[in-house]
């Protein structure tokens, strides 16, 4: 008796195998059936879906948010370049230029402006930075009208290439840009790794 029972299930285990593999055939083919069925049906409506996206201006909303997120990451500062003169002499211009908002103050991110050096409009009226390529901001305070930059080593050679009066108009690039925020500051410290600055 227990030999026919084992003689029965022996005998069904194939017959459950040829089903997995049929159910396994069929689900195969369906997927490949509803692929051929999608791509149709993609390839039928695609000039469609085209046409409507450049109806849409779809494209041109995903620009204009990234010119917001750009803008949102930037703020507009009217920052000091020089323009330097053949007798050793220099004019000065304040020019409109995006700088990078760094989350300290206006201040701050004019003068990091400032360090990275001048943008189209200052270079379409010939004006350039005296300031040394190079020079970080360390910090920078404001405080009963006047301001204290404390900036690398690297400014000491500003304006070298100049001559004797270049690091002076460095200087007075800082001054400037800073009074273009804040016309109350009188007067300007400038500081090289904590110390002050003697010209």
């Amino acid at each position: 008796m227990i030999e026919d029972l084992q003689d029965e299930i022996q005998n069904e285990q194939p017959q459950k195998t040829k089903k997995t593999h049929r159910k396994g055939w069929f689900l195969f083919i369906a997927f490949l059936v509803w692929i051929v069925y999608a791509s149709i049906i993609i390839l039928a409506f695609l000039p469609n879906m085209i046409k409507a996206v450049r109806q849409s201006d779809i494209v041109h909303v995903l620009e204009n948010r990234e010119e917001l997120k750009n803008a949102a990451q930037t703020r507009e500062a009217r920052l000091c370049f020089a323009i330097p003169k053949s007798d050793g002499s220099s004019t000065y211009v304040l020019c409109s230029q995006r700088v990078r908002k760094t989350g300290a103050s206006v201040y701050h991110d004019a003068i990091e402006g400032l360090l990275a050096g001048p943008g189209p409009e200052a270079l379409a009226v010939g004006a350039i930075s005296f300031i040394e390529e190079g020079t970080s901001l360390i910090g920078l305070t404001v405080s009963a009208n006047t301001a204290f930059v404390n900036l690398s080593e690297a400014f000491t050679s500003s304006g070298s290439s100049w001559g004797p009066n270049g690091l002076d108009t460095a200087i007075r690039q800082i001054h400037k840009t800073l009074l273009a925020i804040d016309p109350s500051i009188r007067n300007v410290i400038v500081l090289v790794d904590g110390n002050e600055l003697t010209v």
